[in-house]
């Protein structure tokens, strides 16, 4: 079983690696070029100041804009989801496998938040792609804790995006992002998972990997026969992934696509010029419900810089447009018992997202 971790730990982290290198540290590179107005087309930025392939205009209908919507949020997101199930199968069969890491994902409270949160920031994927791979490790018996941190720390801990975060806009913006961030995992991840008392039950779950016997390989446990059980286990694992996940993530996709379309940028233009604690309320409310890939709230944050909007708002912006929203709720709905914990979540990043401007409105004062 030593040798079956180890191998299944390898293909993990392999293909973390493979993900981070080939595509997320590109992609990144290629936002932070755009976020400092270096971008070779800045004409193909669409509703959230990103390249789309449908840009929805004024004159489309509304069936057909949130079709556009839906098409942009998916294509952006694509590789990422993607990413999310491979590793989401890799980490899910790992865990099948050995029981310290299935402890080690059952811890609660601020403990497992905590360890949740370590364990998300390393994927460097925003709350979309991150609640895919983080409801398939925990699938089996992961707590509520450890599900949510994994999520929130890869969203809100990005290391690249605080970097560059720090050097455009003011340190008050950022470090009250990262208060609010951590308060939102150390605290209120382990108060609100309190509020549904049930456990998951191995017991009572559907099994996601079927131990499928080798016998042409003989009854000798050779490292041939660890290797093609580790990828057998894995293969399992992603197929059960995708086939749960995939209808949810179109689902979240149509009610993201829906909401943008109701709101897009030309909503928050019409409130440069008003009282500066209304719009952190009116930011607050669109950035909770707004779900965009791994460091485009850096460029959302940009775009309400350019308008002329306060820090507060800025900060506002930074902090909700990555958390809890309405993608994610859709995610993550099974797994936390129903959609009481999600609404609640939602509401708290609400929330939260109002004291995020009202703390970088207080800091600028002090730097």
């Amino acid at each position: 079983m030593k040798k079956e971790s180890l191998i299944k730990s390898i293909i993990l982290v392999g293909f973390l690696l493979l993900f981070l290198f080939s595509s997320r540290f590109k992609a990144e590179e290629k936002k932070v070029v755009c976020i400092e107005n270096k971008c070779e087309k800045p004409h193909e930025h669409g509703e959230l100041n990103y390249h789309e392939r449908f840009h929805v205009e004024a004159k489309d209908k509304f069936v057909l804009a949130v079709l556009k919507s839906a098409h942009n949020f998916w294509e952006a997101n694509a590789t990422g989801m993607t990413f999310a199930i491979i590793l989401g199968g890799a980490g899910l069969s790992l865990v099948l496998s050995s029981k310290k890491t299935a402890r080690f994902l059952e811890y609660k409270g601020v403990r497992g938040a905590a360890l949740g949160s370590l364990l998300g920031m390393p994927l460097n994927m925003c709350a979309n792609c991150s609640a895919v791979a983080s409801v398939g490790i925990n699938s089996k018996s992961g707590s509520k804790e450890a599900t949510l941190g994994i999520i929130l720390g890869g969203a809100l801990f990005n290391i690249i995006g605080i970097i560059t975060m720090f050097g455009l806009f003011h340190p008050a913006v950022v470090f009250s992002r990262i208060i609010m961030s951590a308060i939102l995992i150390l605290v209120m991840i382990p108060l609100v998972s309190k509020l549904d008392a049930s456990s998951s039950d191995p017991e009572k779950q559907v099994p996601f990997l079927d131990t499928i016997p080798i016998p042409y390989l003989g009854k000798q446990k050779s490292v041939l026969k660890f290797i093609i059980k580790s990828i057998e286990d894995w293969l399992v694992s992603a197929g059960n992934l995708a086939w749960k996940l995939i209808p949810l993530m179109v689902l979240g996709t149509l009610i993201t696509a829906v909401f943008r379309v109701f709101f897009p940028n030309e909503v928050l233009s019409t409130f440069t010029h008003s009282n500066p604690y209304l719009v952190i309320i009116v930011v607050s409310f669109i950035g909770t419900l707004l779900s965009v890939p791994v460091l485009f709230e850096i460029l959302l944050g940009t775009v309400l810089l350019h308008l002329g909007f306060s820090n507060g708002v800025v900060a506002t912006m930074l902090f909700t447009a990555p958390a809890f929203g309405l993608f994610t709720m859709v995610i993550t709905k099974e797994k936390l018992g129903g959609y009481k914990i999600p609404l609640i979540l939602i509401g708290t990043t609400f929330l939260f997202g109002i004291t995020t401007g009202l703390l970088a409105e207080f800091l600028t004062q002090l730097f």
